[in-house]
């Protein structure tokens, strides 16, 4: 069963994962597969700022360590609003979920630019859910697959610039 090559753990790579999933998902919808095209833009949209998260969020709290200080699969943030102070410590999930970490990246900078793209990106995932890649495809609307499609090439975009440059725009 298999070969005897030595299993490697996979290592968790957001910025690598979200490349991936926005050129796969560029492919699909030039191929007119509409439906698997809109799943994985939300995923490169997730992967990529979460690896921005991960990059520029330290200072506020953003790494790979859970609650209790153990090294976790998961990026996990202290989210000031939390009710319960001993609750600050939340997994970030998916795209719909990470709304409120992303001002993250805004801090100490002025960037109107960022801004109108962190806003743009969660807004139009804002409705997203894991879960359609169960559905049928009835309820994603031409507007929304395009709009989604736009964000996620401005999430790429965001992307390359840091990978070039170093520092958000």
């Amino acid at each position: 069963m298999g070969d005897d090559t030595e299993q490697k753990k996979a290592q968790t790579d957001y910025a690598c994962a979200g490349d991936r999933h926005y050129e796969d998902a560029s492919f699909l919808h030039g191929d007119g597969r509409l439906l698997n095209a809109d799943h994985l833009f939300g995923l490169a949209v997730e992967c990529l700022m979460k690896a921005l998260l991960l990059r520029f969020g330290a200072s506020d709290g953003v790494s790979m360590r859970g609650r209790g200080g153990s090294e976790s699969d998961r990026i996990w943030w202290d989210d000031p609003n939390a009710s319960n102070p001993n609750r600050r410590r939340q997994a970030l999930g998916h795209i719909n979920e990470i709304r409120d970490a992303l001002p993250l990246l805004l801090s100490g900078r002025p960037g109107p630019n960022l801004q109108e793209a962190l806003t743009r990106v969660s807004e139009d995932f804002e409705e997203w859910r894991v879960d359609d890649r169960y559905a049928d495809g009835t309820h994603l609307a031409q507007p929304l697959l395009s709009r989604r499609r736009e964000a996620a090439a401005l999430a790429h975009e965001l992307h390359l610039h840091v990978q070039y440059t170093g520092k958000l725009p």
